[in-house]
């Protein structure tokens, strides 16, 4: 792969000799350096595609684009021009900072230079009361015959205001000196930074035919961008309506600022395969006698083909990709894309800070009920139950509001179930007590043949409330995955669903209570089992 990559830029570098000497052999004009605009950004989860807006005159042949970032794919370079412009060759070389200073600027050399202006002028003025101490110093050491002059008290006086003035006004413009100090260091550190993170630029060179001024459209994609989603949900407990808001954090430090730009987002993921694994033969075979030499078997599952290893994007030769901010991958898990479009302009900086952005909100129609799981918390939540919103909500995080205070934190992960739960905190209100759980074992069947255990659960539950509350209360219950297990489950009162979101061994009892109103449950189970049998799961 490195090899083909070397072929592949000494191949440019040679197309962009090409060009220029065809030209100068054919007696055409010189490369035009054309300056180009970012127009618009794509940005996915883990990369963004860049299109610039370059404009042509009539005429021009050869057209260079230059201080173009050296992070650019160049396989992923495309040139779209309007109809009636040809495009010839395209090739694209890499050159070190050094070389271009015109491409040297920074982001942020703006801010730095308006600091260290600031850091000048407080300079300046300290330095100006320091010659005027130094001054009044002089003047107050002049006279040295002993004699006293008639106006020695107020001249002492003056002196003595002065010399105070002025150094009373050195204090805060040594401190503003030292905040505006504070200030400018992490900028020429970032600034640094970046510098040494981009030690290079690429340029494009176009020969191209255009019999008009024209405009071309120039595309290329990124690896140091991304964008995450992130919720939040507003419940309304006296309504049960769920205000569900979609934000992202955007980020790139791509060597380039993106400054009043178009910028969608997309939930596509370029860098996950995009084919899936072809099926093999399911092979079965029985296995040699323990301690025989024969062939040890092939698990099946490392008998599976590798999957393809993921394509790499191409790198300039000698040069080595930097380390860039996180942006986890892991989080997007929609089953198809969609693309956000913000409106207006949009300015981010490549300095790799977040920004937030609006994306919309849907409002969900939902049910409360305050659920329980007494087996393994004797505890209640609050949970609105909705049907998922229409579209592609990747797995993010979930900011929580009830009745407008903050609750917590959590996942949102919309998947293709039919109902999304959305808590929304403890219910202190639904008192929840365990009865102590009741164990016996014994033997049953044919004389002694099989081993027995009863186990019994006792639930109470009890609204707190002034109002009344739906419950759903849930009981993990034991299934049999083989014959010789027997299991006896009885429930009073019976529950309302026993295979609850169609899993079984999961029960639930969902009923209304009453303000002050008790509601008991009991779960007993009778399991039985060959006696010298060993029984896996068993609590």
């Amino acid at each position: 792969m490195k090899k083909m990559q070397t072929v592949w830029m000494l191949w440019l570098a040679g197309a962009a000799v090409l060009v220029q000497g065809q030209a100068q052999g054919q007696g055409q004009a010189p490369v035009a350096t054309a300056s180009s605009r970012i127009e618009q950004v794509l940005v996915y989860p883990g990369g963004a595609t860049v299109e610039r807006r370059v404009k042509v005159k009539a005429g021009q042949a050869l057209l260079q684009l230059a201080c173009l970032p050296a992070r650019l794919d160049p396989s992923s370079l495309q040139v779209l021009p309007e109809a009636g412009v040809s495009i010839g060759e395209i090739s694209v070389q890499t050159v070190d900072r050094a070389a271009v200073p015109e491409c040297a600027q920074s982001p942020l050399d703006a801010r730095i230079r308006e600091l260290e202006d600031q850091i000048a002028a407080v300079s300046a003025e300290a330095g100006a009361h320091e010659l005027a101490l130094g001054y009044l110093k002089q003047l107050g050491g002049g006279d040295k015959t002993g004699h006293v002059g008639a106006s020695i008290t107020s001249s002492t006086e003056a002196l003595r205001r002065s010399g105070l003035d002025s150094l009373q006004k050195q204090i805060p413009l040594q401190r503003r000196k030292e905040e505006l100090t504070r200030q400018l260091a992490p900028l020429t550190t970032e600034r640094d930074r970046l510098a040494q993170a981009n030690p290079q630029w690429r340029s494009v060179t176009l020969r191209l035919a255009s019999p008009r001024d024209a405009e071309l459209r120039l595309s290329y994609r990124l690896t140091q961008a991304g964008w995450e989603p992130v919720y939040r949900a507003h419940l309304d407990s006296s309504s049960g309506k769920v205000r569900l808001e979609r934000h992202a954090q955007v980020a790139q430090s791509s060597g380039e600022d993106w400054t009043g730009v178009s910028l969608r987002l997309s939930t596509a993921q370029p860098r996950l395969s995009s084919g899936m694994l072809p099926p093999r033969p399911w092979r079965l075979d029985l296995l040699p006698p323990p301690g025989s030499d024969g062939p040890r078997p092939v698990p099946m599952a490392m008998s599976l083909a590798a999957p393809p290893p993921a394509p790499v994007a191409a790198r300039a030769m000698g040069s080595e990709e930097p380390a860039a901010p996180s942006f986890d991958v892991s989080v997007f898990q929609g089953a198809y894309s969609t693309e956000f479009e913000v409106p207006g302009r949009v300015s981010i900086a490549a300095d790799g800070q977040r920004i937030a952005l609006v994306l919309g909100h849907a409002d969900l129609d939902s049910q409360l009920l305050s659920r329980s799981n007494p087996a393994a918390e004797a505890q209640a939540y609050l949970v609105a139950v909705a049907a998922p919103p229409a579209g592609v909500w990747p797995r993010g995080a979930l900011q929580l509001f009830r009745d407008g205070a903050y609750i917590g934190q959590a996942t949102l992960a919309v998947s293709n179930t039919e109902k999304l739960d959305l808590f929304f905190g403890r219910d202190d209100l639904l008192r929840v007590t365990v009865e102590p759980e009741q164990r016996n074992a014994g033997a049953a069947g044919f004389i002694g043949s099989r081993a027995e255990q009863k186990i019994s659960h006792v639930y109470r539950v009890e609204n707190l409330h002034q109002s009344r509350i739906d419950v759903e209360v849930l009981e993990p219950s034991p299934v049999a995955r083989h014959e010789d297990i027997r299991v006896l489950s009885q429930f009073a009162p019976q529950p309302t669903d026993t295979a609850w979101r169609q899993q079984p061994g999961v029960v639930a009892w969902r009923f209304t209570l009453q303000p002050a109103q008790v509601q008991k449950l009991s779960a007993g189970y009778e399991i039985s089992y060959p006696k010298d049998a060993r029984v896996g799961g068993m609590r």
